[in-house]
């Protein structure tokens, strides 16, 4: 039951997302495809490079939406007396609603790559499985920390539409100032570490090199430190 009350509280925001991230990738891809020279193919590979890019901004903004709701904002619309009546603690009704947020986010990337491959297949330009998934789990690795830092906001900011502004807000200033203070650039490179920045080869245009596991496991703990906090505040609030 909690895992259906927390997909319908979700649908209608992850389904828009779904297909407006879906048809935009198709179209940036065939429309991209459609006016490259038939050789060299690595014209495709840095095409698909700049789309996963576009892919990650649309990806980041969709999955803080995601991260918006949860207790507090039934408290704010009043909703919340029927939630904390059901026969389950706090902790496990909030662990549902980020697990459903987590899948979701999930498949807001890799059903949009599904899509990016199949129509490099369906245009006669295939790109590796392997490169893009290499891209799927660096965008994931590392953008999973914006979702917890949405979810952490939500669960300190109550109002339907205060948390998502200070969401969204603190991902654009994060972005603008760790670009262009000198001291801060180091933060910077968490944006690059999705886009695949730090693979690219430039002779190729393909994402080169091992997996960084170790810039994966440093963010994930950071998105997992950032989920337990979001747990712990809601075990303590009054309602």
């Amino acid at each position: 039951m909690l895992w259906y009350k927390a997909w319908l509280e979700t649908r209608s925001r992850f389904l828009a997302s779904l297909c407006a991230m879906t048809v935009l990738m198709v179209f940036f891809v065939h429309h991209g495809e459609y006016v490259l020279s038939p050789e060299p193919r690595r014209d495709t590979y840095l095409l698909l490079f700049y789309v996963h890019h576009y892919l990650m901004g649309m990806w980041m903004l969709c999955v803080v939406l995601l991260g918006m709701g949860g207790l507090i904002r039934e408290r704010a619309v009043g909703a919340s007396s029927f939630t904390l009546a059901l026969p389950v603690s706090r902790e496990r009704l909030v662990g549902v609603q980020i697990a459903v947020g987590i899948f979701q986010a999930i498949g807001l990337a890799a059903l949009p790559w599904s899509a990016i491959l199949l129509t490099t297949g369906l245009n006669g330009r295939p790109f590796a499985v392997w490169q893009a998934a290499f891209y799927f789990l660096l965008l994931i690795s590392g953008g999973l920390t914006y979702f917890a830092m949405a979810v952490l906001i939500s669960s300190l900011i109550e109002g339907e539409y205060t948390a998502p502004a200070v969401a969204y807000g603190l991902v654009i200033l994060s972005g603008i100032v760790f670009a262009n203070v000198g001291w801060l650039r180091p933060f910077a490179d968490l944006w690059r570490y999705m886009g695949g920045d730090n693979h690219f080869n430039k002779s190729t245009y393909l994402l080169s090199g091992p997996f960084p596991w170790l810039g994966a496991l440093a963010s994930l703990s950071v998105a997992a430190l950032l989920l337990v906090a979001s747990v712990g505040i809601i075990q303590r609030r009054e309602f």
